[in-house]
C-alpha cells in the first residue's frame, strides 16, 4: 500500500501542473490574440481616418482655365503613406518622420515649352506641415505673402497652410517663370481654404 501511495503522490503533482501549464498557454495565446486584434483595429481605424477620397486632394490643383497658356503635362501622380518612397527618391523619409498623410504631384507645361512642378503634401497636422516647411524653406529665401508662411529662393517656392506643405518649382529664374510660380502657389493656397495656423 505504502508503495502504491507513494507512487501516486509522486505523480499527483504532475497531474496538477498540467492544467496549470495549459492555463498559462491559453492565457498567453489569448493575450497574443488580443494584442493582434488591437493592432489590426488600430490599423483599420487609422486607414479609415485617411480614407478620404483622393479627389479632395486633386481639387487643390489649379485649373488650366486659371493658367492661360499652361496645361498639365501629364496625369497628376498621387501617393499615400509609404507609397511616397516610390515617388520621391531620397526625400520621403523626412516627410514620413514629420507626419506624412498623402500627396499629389503635377507638372504644368506652357505653350512656350516651360515647365513648373507642383507638389502638394498633406501632413497629419498643421504642426507636421510647419516642421517640414522649416526644413525645406530654411531661412535664406525671400519671404512672400502666400498661405501662413512662404519663402521664394531661386526658382523654388515653399509655403505652408494648415496641414499642407506645398512646393512649386521652375527651371530658371526668369521674371516670367517666377510670376507663374507665385500665381500657382496663390491659387493652391486659396483652394486649401481656412485652416488653423501652426504655432
Amino acid at each position: 500500500m505504502s508503495g502504491s501511495t507513494s507512487s501516486r503522490l509522486a505523480f499527483e503533482p504532475m497531474k496538477f501542473r498540467m492544467p496549470e501549464r495549459k492555463r498559462a498557454s491559453r492565457s498567453l495565446a489569448l493575450a497574443v490574440l488580443l494584442s493582434w486584434s488591437i493592432v489590426c483595429f488600430s490599423a483599420m481605424s487609422s486607414q479609415g481616418d485617411n480614407s478620404r477620397p483622393i479627389e479632395s486632394l486633386l481639387r487643390l490643383l489649379p485649373l488650366e482655365s486659371d493658367l492661360k497658356g499652361w496645361a498639365l503635362d501629364q496625369e497628376p501622380q498621387t501617393a499615400e503613406g509609404v507609397e511616397l518612397f516610390e515617388v520621391i527618391n531620397g526625400g520621403a523619409e523626412e516627410y514620413v518622420k514629420a507626419g506624412f498623410s498623402r500627396a499629389v504631384f503635377a507638372t504644368y507645361k506652357s505653350t512656350k515649352g516651360k515647365r513648373i512642378n507642383l507638389d502638394i503634401y498633406e501632413m497629419v497636422s498643421p504642426e507636421s506641415a510647419g516642421t517640414i516647411y522649416r526644413k525645406k524653406a530654411g531661412d535664406k529665401g525671400k519671404k512672400v505673402s502666400i498661405g501662413e508662411e512662404a519663402a521664394l529662393e531661386d526658382y523654388y517656392l515653399n509655403f505652408r497652410k494648415g496641414a499642407y506643405h506645398v512646393a512649386v518649382s521652375g527651371y530658371d529664374t526668369q521674371k516670367e517663370t517666377l510670376e507663374w510660380i507665385l500665381l500657382m502657389a496663390r491659387l493652391v493656397a486659396e483652394r486649401i481654404g481656412a485652416s488653423p495656423s501652426v504655432q
